[in-house]
């Protein structure tokens, strides 16, 4: 299990599930040190009379997830914080209702709202579909992270909000527009044929994918506690393997050792590499056809090369589940 200090306090979930069987688990995902967990899971507790009370043990603020077949929630919370989640019937798809810590927050980044990802990813295919030129793309996603602030601004000045939230959502967004903006312009370079817009040529849309790069650079370790970090870390190590941003290969020697697929991050810096390979052994070791010998072998491997790392306790309870 993912260890916690003495210092640790208590953040309270509650939540109302109409239509979730009794004694059903409720999981949490902690995050691993300061990294931003979506692999690891631990039953935190069950559902009784569709109702369930959480209480997860936080010694810093994070990002966790809560989520069974019938809820799922992305909160960033602090130690001390309660939230709870309850659902409405509103629409095909019921709507989720927060009250408690941040709560007006919670709702801006769970719900169908301008903060969700179907929305950021709309967003920034329509900004590389109308720029005229290199500075229009940047304008447009630097102004889309502006408009999105504003609502996030105005609760935090009536206190619906901390500035802890604030500013950890404000990194989020962040991350998010960078990853699908570098998406967008990816998929023009790659599919000449499917662009809508012909304004920029391909040495231009080059250069937006490397001046938003270096604009919210996707290896800022900011952004390592924000949800969707595994793949913003790999959308520019793709970039970089295709040349074109910028960028090389480190301890290349290290990922020899993993399969292909994980070789990409060799071109990641040195202080991402433990939590990308980290993340391969949280999502490998439970498939029984991969946590084989050869895969315990490359844990010691990694053991030898991070050997402090938060990984390592959790990994060893995956394998002891055997």
């Amino acid at each position: 299990m993912i260890p916690f200090t003495a210092f640790a306090q208590q953040v309270v979930i509650t939540g109302k599930v109409p239509d979730a069987p009794d004694s059903i688990d409720v999981f949490v995902y902690k995050p691993i040190g300061t990294y931003f967990n979506s692999l690891y899971k631990q039953s935190a507790g069950k559902v009784i009379n569709h109702e369930f009370t959480l209480k997860v043990p936080m010694d810093a603020p994070g990002y966790i997830t809560i989520e069974n077949k019938y809820v799922k929630s992305v909160l960033y919370v602090e130690p001390g914080d309660s939230v709870d989640i309850g659902i409405s019937r509103e629409g095909s798809v019921g709507k989720k209702i927060y009250s408690g810590s941040n709560a007006a927050g919670h709702d801006l980044f769970n719900n169908d709202t301008p903060l969700s990802s179907d929305h950021l990813s709309s967003a920034m295919d329509y900004v590389m579909d109308t720029a005229r030129s290199v500075n229009g793309a940047l304008w447009g996603m630097r102004s889309t992270l502006f408009d999105l602030k504003a609502p996030l601004l105005v609760h935090l000045r009536k206190g619906q909000i901390s500035v802890g939230f604030y500013e950890s959502m404000v990194t989020t967004l962040e991350s998010r527009l960078i990853y699908y903006l570098l998406n967008s312009a990816g998929k023009r370079l790659e599919n000449p044929g499917d662009r809508k817009n012909n304004a920029l040529n391909e040495k231009e849309l080059k250069q937006v994918v490397q001046d938003a790069s270096d604009l919210y650079d996707p290896f800022d370790t900011k952004y390592v506690a924000s949800p969707g970090v595994d793949l913003l870390v790999a959308k520019k190590c793709y970039l970089i393997k295709k040349g074109y941003i910028r960028g090389g290969a480190s301890m290349v020697e290290f990922w020899q050792h993993f399969d292909e697929s994980y070789r990409l991050y060799a071109y990641a810096p040195i202080n991402l590499h433990e939590m990308m390979a980290g993340n391969e052994f949280l999502a490998n070791i439970p498939d029984r056809n991969k946590g084989n010998g050869a895969q315990i072998e490359l844990f010691y491997y990694f053991k030898t090369n991070f050997p402090k790392s938060g990984y390592i306790p959790v990994v060893q309870e995956l394998l002891s589940r055997k």
